[in-house]
């Protein structure tokens, strides 16, 4: 999905409407019927929204109003509890219009004192106070409203607050922030997302983005995207005669004496992710121990050094996982292989840091996956500046593909940016950066190109956590060795 501003979203709206291809009344429909749907197909949030047994709406006067309360019925909750910042009779037409329709297949109950608790299994809580075309500080009453829904969000543990379009108190243009604003556990975007909700610091408010589209309604593409399972079109579709040398060679130089898991989850996530031929060299000290625990389909080499790592053959490289300090010959080998390497080279950990030292060259096709620190080890001047800005003139520096690994990952090579919709908090622990190193890699390997590769493999692992903490039945955590069964589910 792409973004745009809220005048651009407006005047595109309009134009839809003026050209009679849609009626006022017909477009909230259809944002209803898009949003339900995309909660409905989403891993975490559609499943735990059925079966949750009321949902909260929290309701403004103007359309967003609207649209929450058409979800709330489009969900199929048959209980649904209302509280309104106006008088019925203010509401707006196509409002009013969505809470009769609403009011004719569902229990609803109005709420006129503060809600303060819930089900103890928890509640859906819809936050359709202000719509994306509001700024300035929130009026008190608002104020208040936004401060009961997140006292109850934390009311149970099960409670979700799902922002309708725009959590209440965000700016959606600027991303600037009201002390009172709603912190949500997820933001649906209808039609596109605004620049708002990608700003350094909107995370805590926004939470996940989920797209909806906005049928009828048409807007220009822009240089800046949101990730959606549109992307899972660029999985390369496999004649039937497909044998594994056709399938991609991933080559990995990772692991190192008390880091072997990174060696192992990378590698594993090359091969789930569908490369033909996965193989992992190691030096002496560590093969034994690691051809014993990792995946049998793998193909684990022992080398007596770096030197001896073919620089021919393979499809895409992939160095640094829990690899260490190589010593100086080792070093020199590295160098010296990335010299030669004609494919795309996944530079992760280690070796990033050997790259932002000037320890190792610049490949010719990289992809570079680092987390915060390490990219103002490459790149000093990041410190100062915001995710988007340190991109961008990273890359006037540097071309490349950047993968900036974060809360809501940036993908960019320069000409085109995206930042990643999936995964969550729940994410936030060791091994989960070696994972997506390896599934990049392996889609590389298919013949992705690196920009391409690096935006499905930050969708596919995020995705896969969220099908892992499903499974499991929605832990604080999902560790990164619980994201590769799932891996394969992530494609669907």
């Amino acid at each position: 999905m792409f973004v745009h501003s809220c005048q651009q979203m407006r005047l595109a709206e309009q134009a839809a409407i003026d050209a009679g291809v849609i009626t006022t009344d017909g477009l909230m429909d259809a944002a209803v019927c898009s949003a339900a749907a995309e909660l409905r197909r989403d891993a975490e949030y559609g499943q735990i929204s059925r079966t949750l047994p009321r949902i909260v709406v929290y309701a403004g006067k103007g359309k967003n109003a609207g649209d929450a309360l058409g979800i709330a019925r489009e969900l199929g909750c048959s209980a649904i509890t209302v509280r309104c910042a106006t008088s019925v009779s203010q509401l707006a037409a196509e409002t009013r219009r969505q809470l009769e329709l609403t009011m004719a297949v569902a229990d609803v109950k109005f709420a006129t004192q503060p809600l303060t608790s819930v089900p103890e299994e928890g509640a859906l809580i819809l936050d359709g106070l202000l719509g994306s075309g509001a700024c300035g500080s929130l009026r008190p009453e608002y104020a208040k409203l936004a401060h009961e829904m997140n006292e109850l969000r934390h009311a149970t543990t099960h409670s979700l607050l799902l922002a309708v379009d725009i959590p209440t108190g965000l700016d959606a243009d600027t991303g600037s922030v009201d002390a009172a604003a709603v912190r949500a556990d997820a933001t649906l975007a209808i039609g596109c997302v605004k620049p708002g909700m990608l700003a350094d610091g909107s995370e805590n408010y926004v939470g996940r983005l989920l797209c909806a589209p906005l049928p009828h309604v048409s807007l220009p593409p822009s240089c800046a995207r949101v990730a959606d399972a549109g992307l899972l079109s660029l999985l390369p579709r496999r004649a039937f005669s497909c044998y594994k040398n056709q399938a991609g060679r991933v080559r990995i130089i990772a692991g190192s004496v008390g880091f072997l898991g990174a060696a192992q989850m990378c590698s594993e996530a090359a091969l789930r992710s569908g490369a033909g031929l996965v193989e992992l060299f190691c030096l002496p000290e560590i093969y034994d121990l690691l051809a014993v625990r990792i995946a049998p389909e793998i193909m684990v080499r022992r080398v007596a050094s770096f030197a001896d790592v073919p620089s021919e053959g393979a499809q895409a490289l992939l160095i640094g996982p829990g690899m260490g300090a190589p010593s100086v010959p080792n070093k020199a080998a590295l160098s010296a292989l990335l010299a030669r390497a004609e494919c795309p080279v996944v530079m992760d950990a280690d070796a990033l840091r050997l790259l932002a030292a000037g320890d190792l060259p610049w490949p010719r096709l990289p992809i570079l996956t680092p987390h915060p620190g390490e990219m103002r080890a490459l790149f000093p001047q990041a410190a100062a500046l915001s995710r988007a800005e340190t991109a961008a003139q990273f890359l006037l520096r540097h071309p490349c593909t950047l993968l900036l690994k974060g809360a809501r990952s940036l993908i960019s090579d320069g000409s085109t940016t995206l930042y990643n919709s999936t995964g969550g908090p729940f994410m936030a622990n060791g091994g989960q950066g070696d994972v997506l190193a390896g599934t990049v890699a392996g889609l590389a390997a298919q013949g992705l190109s690196p920009f391409h590769a690096a935006a499905l493999g930050a969708f596919l692992c995020g995705r896969a956590a969220g099908i892992a903490r499903a499974k499991l039945g929605y832990p604080l955590c999902v560790c990164a060795s619980d994201l590769l069964p799932c891996l394969t589910a992530a494609t669907h």
